[in-house]
Formats: C-alpha cells, sequence, structure tokens
C-alpha cells in the first residue's frame, strides 16, 4: 500500500499484520526483508525503528532448520551500527542470565552505552517471585538499567481492546 496514508493506528496494525503475512506467510516464517513504515509528526524528532525477531532456537511453523543462525546473524548485523540504540527485550518470567538477547547485547555493547533493557511479562510471573532486583539493577547491572513494561493480555489483544482501556 504504498504512498497510503492513515490515521487510525488501528488501521496500521491491521496493515502491518497483512503485510507481514504477505511476506512471510502465516506459519510464523520469519524473513529477512523489511516493512517499511513511515510515521510522520510536527513535534517529533526523525527516528528509524528496527522491530526485530527474538533470537529463535527451534524451529516451528514454516521456520527453516537454521533458524537460531539467521536470527542472531539478523539480530547482530542491524545492532552492530555504534549508532543504533538497542532496545534489549528480556522476559521477567524467565531466568535472566539464559536471555541470548542480553548476551548478544553485552557482546556488541560491551561499555553498555547503547543497550536498553526493558523487561517484559512482569504481570504473568509465578505466585511469589518479583522483577524489584531486577528492575532495581541489583540483579545483572546495566549501565542504563532495565525499564518495566506491563503489556495487554492476549485476549485484550486478540479482542482489539485499546491500550488505554486495557490499562
Amino acid at each position: 500500500m504504498q504512498g497510503r496514508k492513515f490515521t487510525d493506528f488501528s488501521e496500521v496494525r491491521d496493515m502491518i499484520c497483512t503485510l507481514t503475512d504477505k511476506v512471510c506467510g502465516s506459519n510464523a516464517n520469519i524473513v529477512d526483508q523489511p516493512i517499511v513504515l513511515n510515521v510522520y509528526s510536527p513535534t517529533c524528532p526523525n527516528l528509524t525503528l528496527i522491530d526485530l525477531p527474538g533470537i529463535t532456537l527451534m524451529p516451528v511453523g514454516d521456520q527453516p532448520h537454521d533458524i537460531e543462525s539467521i536470527t542472531k546473524n539478523m539480530a547482530a548485523r542491524y545492532v552492530s551500527d555504534p549508532r543504533t540504540i538497542i532496545l534489549c527485550v528480556v522476559a521477567a518470567n524467565k531466568d535472566i542470565a539464559t536471555q541470548e538477547g542480553l548476551r548478544m547485547a553485552r557482546q556488541i555493547d560491551r561499555q553498555g552505552v547503547r543497550t536498553v533493557c526493558a523487561v517484559t511479562k512482569i504481570d504473568i510471573m509465578d505466585r511469589g517471585t518479583d522483577a524489584k532486583n531486577l528492575l532495581m539493577n541489583r540483579l545483572m547491572p546495566q549501565r542504563l538499567g532495565f525499564v518495566g513494561v506491563k503489556n495487554r493480555a492476549q485476549e485484550d489483544i486478540q479482542n482489539q481492546i485499546s491500550v488505554k482501556l486495557a490499562m
């Protein structure tokens, strides 16, 4: 839909889903081909965001057998540029020491000057556990620390409940 202008973000979301299915298929495949979306605002600076797939260790659906090397190489290629700010997303309900994305970010950005860590899935952690030490930057210290993110529940996303309403 080159040249089409959107003002409704639900239409933008739907278009991204349509283009993703067109490029990747609808069976979890990952393709190293960008979907370019330009967002214009008179009040924001120019910024390029690249949403990469997570590092996938085991193939599912139509993914090739070497999906791990494909996703690692793709991520490394993008985050190796020293002008890139790395947003490293880690899941609070998994062991932080085993998260491949954080390991890669630490290898590429050894000084930690351009890596920001976002902690997701805080809302689905096991009862009796919390992410306090991680968010307080005590567990595995990062120069720029960790930011907690609480997402909408999957049911809210499927029912297309707005972020504002879900909050």
